[in-house]
């Protein structure tokens, strides 16, 4: 069944994955989402119904469903942060109107279900018209991560950084800081856990790839820091990895924590060094890019996404898709990013 609105045809019902939330910590990733229909509600004052298109797991989806991240976990809510649709009905002035029809990247609105699912409710604020260049898969993965890794350069640079340390920089947001440093003309230092990223972060353009695990590592980056003058970490990790790395890294440094990838479970997940923050004047401060824009114009946010649009259409910023995988598919790729984030993107489509 389908009920008319006043200038289009919606549906009454959706289908999507659904978090399942487990105390077990060791639970597979495909045993906390559970395929659910739900009935579709009204549309509150604001909002926009979206026709999902392609919709990402990124790791902050992860740690959400382990029920660990900044937001309170919703049982038997829809998990999925972004991804790209098109706007089949609205619920929000001029705005809304002028978005029916459009093709949007669009995030999740706190507190409501999210995206990983055959349609999605969200405010009309989170939607961002796409660019004709650029593909769905491309578009679903706008927001996070590109939107991240120019939001981390730029304030790199207002903290006056001529080069930044780079953990985890084999992910998506690593890979897109790169190259957006390199057009700004700043120097990376990009740390990965296996030496099959060595290269292809070379080639990417980073100045220096140093692995994790070797036996020289703290002593290679203490050279690097100082001969690149890296005075920024971009710290995706947390736990041990940050007070490591910022040891190694000049006085006055500044590491900017925005992500958990740290296999510990610890409530808080951080650490830091008492005596480098007091005795060598080195600072923490942490980013989600959610209260970033919260706090945000509409115009500066229009200003983000025109900017990052305009990077991916010109190839600048392109984001690693792994597949795309329909809801049978999905719980089993969802399992295969959860072990190999670095293979790229599992997109999730409904037929």
């Amino acid at each position: 069944m389908e009920r008319q609105d006043s200038k289009m045809v919606t549906p009454n019902s959706n289908i999507g994955f659904s978090l399942h939330l487990m105390d077990d910590l060791d639970a597979p990733f495909s045993a906390r989402i559970q395929l659910t229909e739900k009935k579709l509600p009204a549309l509150k004052p604001g909002e926009v119904l979206v026709k999902m298109l392609a919709s990402p797991v990124n790791p902050s989806d992860l740690v959400y469903l382990m029920g660990k991240y900044g937001l309170p976990p919703i049982d038997g809510a829809y998990a999925g942060f972004e991804g790209c649709g098109r706007v089949i009905a609205a619920n929000a002035g001029l705005y809304g109107k002028w978005l029916t029809g459009k093709r949007v990247a669009v995030s999740a609105a706190p507190g409501r279900d999210g995206v990983w699912a055959k349609y999605a409710i969200s405010k009309a604020s989170y939607c961002l018209p796409v660019r004709k260049e650029i593909n769905d898969q491309q578009a679903a993965t706008i927001i996070v991560n590109p939107c991240t890794s120019v939001c981390l350069i730029e304030r790199a640079k207002t903290l006056g950084a001529k080069a930044v340390v780079i953990n985890a920089a084999a992910s998506q947001v690593g890979k897109g800081a790169i190259r957006y440093a390199n057009m700004l003309g700043m120097k990376t230092i990009a740390t990965v856990r296996s030496a099959a990223n060595v290269e292809v972060l070379k080639k990417l353009g980073a100045n220096q790839v140093l692995l994790t695990t070797a036996d020289t590592f703290k002593e290679q980056l203490k050279q690097a820091s100082k001969a690149l003058h890296a005075t920024v970490l971009l710290d995706a990790v947390a736990d041990v990895d940050t007070p490591t790395t910022m040891s190694c890294m000049p006085n006055g440094s500044t590491a900017i924590v925005y992500g958990r990838l740290t296999e510990t479970q610890h409530p808080m997940g951080g650490q830091f060094s008492v005596s480098d923050v007091i005795f060598r004047n080195q600072k923490i401060e942490g980013f989600w890019l959610a209260t970033h824009i919260g706090k945000s114009t509409p115009w500066q946010v229009l200003s983000l996404s025109r900017k990052v649009q305009k990077l991916m259409a010109q190839g600048i910023f392109h984001t690693d898709i792994y597949g795309q995988f329909n809801a049978e598919q999905f719980p089993l790729a969802l399992a295969h990013y959860a072990a190999h984030k670095s293979d790229g993107k599992v997109i999730l489509a409904f037929d």
